[in-house]
């Protein structure tokens, strides 16, 4: 109980909060390049994610994180971390959460949410934002375990001789 007390301490609702923020700031931006700039859907999310990534970066290292000692390290590791976090979440688990929505006790929960929520979706492209979703959540709480645990990580003070 004590080590999820620590693990949802001021830090990770300062990291929830901001990361909800860019988040939305991000997506705002991105609908804005795709629907009154005509940008492609690849190059707009390729944008949102830069901005995300980037602002991300400043929060977490001036905002959520400030005051700690860290590596000289940081900007390597951030970059490494969030590369790791996206592959495994929206690349490597992709195909895994494509596969659980087909399986039938799970198919039959996101037909109910699809009657509940998506009508004006196909039952597919419901199930793919469903997808979309899971990955999302998946990158943001690995990248939250990456930020913290290794990123920006406390380390000791060095003594200058």
């Amino acid at each position: 109980m004590k080590k999820l007390a620590k693990l949802l301490d001021r830090t990770f609702w300062l990291y929830v909060g901001l990361g909800f923020l860019n988040y939305f700031f991000c997506s705002a931006v991105m609908l804005i390049f795709r629907n009154v700039l005509h940008f492609s859907e690849l190059a707009c999310l390729i944008i949102a994610f830069a901005m995300q990534t980037t602002i991300s970066f400043f929060l977490n290292r001036y905002v959520t994180f400030r005051g700690i000692q860290i590596s000289r390290f940081w900007p390597l590791l951030f970059v490494g971390s969030v590369a790791t976090c996206y592959l495994v979440a929206k690349v490597l688990l992709r195909d895994v959460f494509k596969y659980l929505v087909t399986v039938p006790w799970i198919r039959s929960i996101v037909e109910w949410l699809h009657g509940f929520f998506g009508k004006s979706l196909s039952h597919d492209e419901f199930a793919l934002n469903l997808v979309m979703l899971a990955c999302t959540f998946t990158y943001c709480v690995i990248n939250y375990l990456g930020q913290r645990y290794f990123v920006f990580r406390p380390r000791p003070k060095v003594e200058e001789a």
